[in-house]
């Protein structure tokens, strides 16, 4: 397999992304860059998801998250999602961002980090309106369980439950767009 450039992955992962939204019946819509975030996803029915879109071709068991908005949104907004691509096997994994780094880190043992993390958004805000200084943070996640392992184990059946808080759907793209995984609301 030929490996591909960085920025051309991404624009694969943002094109099966975009492709798989539309054929839910969504309307997608970019935004700028300093948004946090790389979509927003509209659903007939008024669901609102700000898509972060991580494109994985080899690595799958770590993310980077780049920018104290992006930061700010990925562990303080309910409507922010993780949609992972696996490059080359086509596949769309859509997560609930907090609920399934919660799970990956197993934050709720660390009781303090969410408001330690707030504090230290707020005060790098200040120091930069204060100072002029522009602080472009980054923070990079090392995921317990690989992105394709994650597929793997929710396909089989053989899952912590755990995950069905966080991984909502899962969808492959072969001659068209098949659902090969959906949480059923309770």
């Amino acid at each position: 397999m030929r490996e591909e450039h960085g920025a051309s992955i991404e624009k694969i992962g943002s094109g099966l992304v975009s492709s798989v939204e539309t054929y839910k019946g969504c309307s997608l819509q970019f935004v700028r860059r300093t948004s946090g975030f790389n979509g927003l996803s509209v659903y007939k029915s008024g669901e609102v998801r700000k898509i972060e879109i991580k494109t994985m071709q080899k690595s799958d068991y770590w993310i980077s998250i780049n920018g104290i908005r992006a930061i700010d949104k990925l562990f303080f907004e309910r409507d922010y999602w993780l949609y992972f691509v696996l490059v080359p096997e086509n596949i769309v994994v859509m997560t609930k961002a907090l609920p399934f780094l919660r799970f990956q880190l197993s934050l709720d043992k660390k009781l303090n980090f969410l408001d330690e993390l707030e504090g230290w958004i707020k005060s790098t805000k200040r120091l930069s309106k204060n100072s002029g200084l522009k602080f472009l943070p980054k923070i990079n996640i090392k995921l317990s369980t690989p992105i394709r392992k994650l597929v793997e184990e929710i396909l089989s059946g053989e899952y912590n439950f755990d995950w069905k808080n966080s991984v909502i759907e899962i969808w492959k793209m072969e001659a068209t767009w098949k659902q090969l995984f959906i949480v059923q609301e309770e």
